[in-house]
């Protein structure tokens, strides 16, 4: 769930934009004259942010409806596999919503891959940047090293916070059980290894100074806190102070908790007598998460529909350090899409500026 940076490059002027993409739904809109911090707003909110608003007896109604529907009946559950080439440019064309300097920002649905042979956010972009008439060129930019000097500020900035264990990324995850104890740190190293036909995470709680000084090894690092429980699930703060790729599900695995919607890495997590146990990593393939009887009731669903579940992973804020002379730090926050809150609301669990 990092944040993945673009280039757009002006014809001529040969400007270079940094684009920012949060790997959760999460819309940009300039910032409201006197308000601290620019918000996001969730793709189903914005979909609607100009058609009439409901009746309050038609709200109620609905809201009595929604009481009693999945998430994968929800309004703000987009299944991304099913939209068109042009469905999907279109969509992330009018996810471009966001400016601020050097900086604009993407929204990219949840679902969507970055790379791939077949629909991905990669294989349009020379759509998207027609549809956006952009003479120059869009691509993902991998490495700052490559990149605009913005690119660099932004992850020299990242670098240092990491140095300091200040976190920069503020994630909320919906989980299946709850770390022991409710809040602290999980310092796990992690390292990729090849699994069957899979290269898949996995943790190495005792490596080798060698391991770690090829880089074959890292240490990472995750801080935690337990919101709110219900339902056998819990809403978890999550503050990763290290960068790996998956560190998030994988750590909560490491601490049978896994992410709800996690069809990865949820399967390392058995039970015995409903009790929470580690399976071993190197035989433990990736598969649709199992979830016990009493939970998919909750969620108004069956196991054969669990297929489906999205990952409840979400990059809630941002902190972006100042670009350029006057200009301040900026906290980016990016409200949950719409089933994310569904199940919230589904499981019991209420986010911490909801209660009383």
């Amino acid at each position: 769930m990092r944040c993945i940076f673009r280039r757009l490059t002006a014809a001529g002027a040969g400007r270079r934009w940094t684009v920012p993409v949060l790997q959760d739904p999460c819309l940009f809109i300039p910032r409201v004259p006197g308000a601290a911090v620019p918000h996001l707003y969730s793709t189903g909110a914005w979909y609607r942010m100009d058609l009439p608003g409901p009746s309050p007896r038609e709200r109620g109604s609905q809201e009595r409806r929604g009481e009693r529907t999945s998430i994968l009946k929800s309004p703000g559950f987009l299944e991304v596999g099913g939209l068109s080439r042009e469905g999907l440019t279109e969509l992330l064309q009018r996810s471009l919503v966001y400016r601020a300097g050097p900086l604009v920002a993407l929204n990219k649905p949840p679902g969507l891959p970055i790379t791939g042979d077949e629909l991905s956010l990669s294989t349009v972009l020379p759509d998207l940047q027609g549809a956006l008439s952009l003479s120059g060129e869009l691509h993902v930019v991998k490495t700052a090293a490559r990149d605009h000097h913005t690119t660099n500020h932004l992850e020299d900035n990242f670098r240092k916070a990491r140095r300091q264990k200040t976190p920069t990324a503020t994630y909320w995850a919906v989980t299946v059980g709850t770390p022991d104890p409710p809040e602290g740190e999980i310092d796990v190293p992690l390292k990729l290894q090849t699994i069957g036909a899979l290269q898949l995470v996995v943790p190495d709680l005792s490596p080798s100074r060698g391991s770690v000084s090829r880089r074959e090894v890292k240490r990472t690092r995750t801080r935690y806190r337990v919101l709110d429980s219900g339902a056998g699930c819990y809403l978890l703060q999550l503050q990763p102070l290290s960068t790996f790729q998956s560190q998030l599900q994988v750590h909560l695995s490491v601490k049978l908790s896994p992410v709800l919607g996690d069809h990865v890495y949820s399967p390392r997590v058995g039970r015995v007598l409903g009790v929470p146990i580690s399976l071993p990593v190197e035989t433990t393939l990736p598969r649709t998460q199992v979830l016990q009887e009493a939970l998919l009731r909750r969620m108004r669903l069956t196991q054969q529909q669990m297929h489906r579940m999205p990952l409840h992973l979400h990059l809630l804020q941002l902190h972006l350090p100042a670009l350029g002379k006057g200009r301040k730090e900026t906290a980016v926050t990016a409200p949950p899409p719409e089933y994310f809150l569904r199940t919230l609301c589904l499981l019991g669990l209420t986010p911490p500026e909801g209660r009383g």
